[in-house]
């Protein structure tokens, strides 16, 4: 299942009026009357959170993480984020883009501006001017699914209105409020990538580095960002603040190395499952079969692993992989562990997507919730996965382990740079202003909602401290010079 978060520019907004400023991140309510934020539907309060409304549920929930990034960023102008809480087109049982946003606009050259030719979102370009460089427009546009709430809309899950981090099953829709707000005051492009605006770069685009090209993307052509842009692995932020202190929040990598045959030896990134036990060296480690089970309705292919196995024999004792598709990661798991399997590997394919949800190189997340589950799941991206493909119809013999490498966090490049997202199949509005989903445990910033997510900002504040945002004095005290 897919929930995704995406960011996307707005140029222009209807006029509205301003407030004095107080420093503060201000909501601009732009639902009319009884509907999204003003929906009158009663409801109970719900973990934390007192309203007795659906609209005013959303609006505090809203409002708290507004409060949120108001006492950690320093700024003597008003940051107004115009919201609405509507339908976003799209939404499926399994599918939905959960909110957007971005900023209203882009400045450069501005009075105070720290870099010459460089474009920054208008929020910050407010905090070093010291003015409110365009008083009639909002700051900030978001828009969050109002669907999400409907059965048709991702089944049974909806948005969960609570304070308290206890989302469960449902979607909190505090931690998506919080990333759709970094998305506005900065996280984000000034043009959709790889092209620069006016052929001028973003502030965040001098600190999107590309290890292997050596080169920043403001010291790249349009073509070499092209190239840069689907660099899987490759592609990092350089800024010195999430450097510095991306080991309070990621943990040291583990990889899946192979060893036999030789065309296969190396690591290999791996994407984890919400069920079964944590991956560990005892529990994936030997030879590596192939599944072979029953073609029929409840798995179209002999390599899905949504039927019993039928070679079980070759499979017990052993790890096995199984293709992507056809069926839940769980039912694959629970038939594998019947088998006598010892650990699963999935194994990416096209297939198992649409065409607004393209194959990736990198290794998928495995949502699912399965207690009898004993066995640990790991999933590998498809360009790895064809690898090993290749191999068994090769009849080669398969065979590696896990290893960890404290000398490494989940999420980072050897040289302690952490990665973007940048799957070798570009997607808009996810790739490049995200973390890479192979960050354990997972990031706010990563494109899609994850469950073992702090209720907070994790590495996000200091990537914006790297675009130029401040903290608050230490006093806790605002200045206000209007």
């Amino acid at each position: 299942m897919r929930r995704f978060l995406i960011p996307f520019l707005v140029l222009t907004l209807s006029t509205f009026s301003a407030f004095a400023g107080t420093g503060r991140l201000i909501i601009v309510n732009n639902d009319p009357a009884g509907i999204g934020f003003n929906d009158p539907t009663p409801v109970a309060p719900v973990g934390g959170n007192p309203g007795t409304t659906l609209g005013q549920q959303r609006l505090n929930v809203f409002q708290a993480a507004a409060d949120r990034w108001t006492s950690m960023l320093d700024t003597n102008v008003d940051i107004f984020a115009e919201a609405s809480f509507s339908p976003i087109p799209g939404c499926t049982a399994t599918d939905a883009i959960l909110g957007q946003a971005g900023p209203a606009s882009w400045r450069r050259d501005f009075a105070n501006a720290p870099k010459a030719n460089v474009w920054y979102p208008i929020a910050l370009a407010n905090k070093f001017a010291g003015v409110d460089l365009v008083p009639t427009q909002a700051d900030i546009v978001a828009q969050f699914n109002a669907d999400v709430d409907n059965a048709t809309c991702l089944g049974t899950i909806s948005w969960y209105y609570g304070l308290d981090g206890q989302a469960g099953a449902d979607t909190d829709l505090y931690v998506v409020v919080l990333h759709e707000l970094a998305h506005g005051l900065g996280v984000s492009g000034a043009s959709n990538a790889p092209t620069f605006r006016s052929n001028v770069p973003a502030i965040t685009d001098t600190h999107t580095f590309d290890v292997k090209a050596g080169l920043r993307w403001d010291q790249m052509s349009e073509e070499q960002r092209r190239v840069s842009y689907t660099n899987t692995g490759n592609l990092v932020w350089d800024g010195p603040q999430v450097t510095l202190n991306a080991s309070r929040f990621l943990q040291p990598v583990t990889v899946l190395t192979l060893n036999a045959p030789a065309a296969l030896a190396g690591n290999y990134d791996i994407g984890t499952a919400a069920f079964g036990p944590a991956p560990n060296r005892g529990g994936l480690s030997g030879t590596v079969v192939r599944v072979a089970d029953a073609v029929n309705a409840d798995g179209p292919s002999a390599t899905d692993g949504c039927t019993a196995f039928t070679n079980a024999a070759a499979v017990a004792g052993k790890v096995v992989m199984i293709d992507r598709g056809s069926c839940t990661f769980v039912q694959k798991a629970r038939n594998a562990q019947a088998a006598g399997a010892t650990a699963v590997i999935i194994g990416d394919r096209s297939e198992s997507y649409s065409e607004t949800n393209p194959a990736t190189c990198l290794p998928p997340g495995m949502a699912g919730d399965a207690d009898d589950v004993t066995i640990p799941v790991i999933s590998i991206g498809i360009n790895d996965a064809n690898l090993l493909r290749t191999q068994f119809t090769a009849n080669a013999s398969i065979s590696g382990f896990l290893r960890n490498d404290p000398s490494q966090l989940a999420g980072t490049t050897k040289e302690g740079f952490a990665r973007l997202y940048a799957p070798c199949t570009s997607t808009a509005g996810s790739s490049l202003h995200h973390w890479d989903t192979v960050s354990s445990p997972n990031l706010l910033m990563e494109p899609s909602v994850n469950s073992d997510l702090l209720h907070g900002v994790d590495l996000t504040i200091y990537q914006l401290l790297d675009i130029g945002w401040s903290l608050p004095a230490k006093t806790g005290r605002r200045i206000n010079k209007k």
